[in-house]
């Protein structure tokens, strides 16, 4: 199954298994931040300062995984498309198939930050992480395991660079080895992006 068609198969089921708070079509969302939900440790969901920043309106996804690094994380083809990673407009993405039983996606989205998985709620887990020197947040499927794991680049204001993992087949279920090689593929994507500018 070619990789934007399992996506849009994930964010069905995730919206099947998982209804968002928001009311929106399946999308990964989080509710809207309530005072009430504060979990105490602000620290935990708070962005580092970011280094610099790499605006993403003219960046090509799907040159953001060089031959090179798609050596290393067992890519065999790419094609570009438009994907809705992020509620509002969907954000010109590049799809990378592994060789066997997975894939990658890579967005660049313009109209909103990282930020924007920090509100709470909702139907995914998000976690503050740095990818390199920049913030970033890891966001999955909240309630499951082994469906994928993205991690969104904090790369300048109301933009984000978009990496995900999703195992194409039943094989893989450890979030951490997920959420690792999307940490991995995310920290080519930006080392690229750097190089770009």
């Amino acid at each position: 199954m070619h990789l934007s068609k399992l996506a849009a198969v994930v964010v069905f089921a995730v919206a099947v298994s998982a209804c968002t708070a928001s009311g929106e079509k399946g999308n990964p969302t989080p509710a809207p931040q309530s005072p009430a939900r504060s979990s105490g440790n602000d620290s935990a969901s708070k962005l580092p300062t970011r280094p610099q920043a790499f605006k993403l309106d003219a960046v090509d996804s799907c040159k953001l995984l060089t031959a090179e690094q798609q050596k290393q994380i067992k890519i065999v083809g790419a094609e570009a498309v438009k994907l809705d990673l992020v509620e509002g407009q969907e954000s010109p993405s590049c799809d990378f198939d592994g060789d066997s039983g997975f894939g990658y996606q890579v967005g660049t989205v313009t109209h909103k930050g990282v930020d924007y998985w920090l509100q709470g709620g909702g139907n995914v887990d998000a976690k503050v992480i740095k990818v390199d020197d920049f913030g970033a947040v890891e966001v999955k499927l909240k309630g499951g395991t082994g469906f994928d794991c993205s991690v969104a680049i904090d790369v300048a204001d109301g933009q984000q660079l978009m990496v995900s993992y999703i195992p194409t087949t039943t094989k893989e279920k450890d979030q951490s080895v997920l959420c690792g090689k999307a940490e991995k593929a995310a920290a080519f994507a930006l080392a690229t992006l750097k190089t770009l500018k």
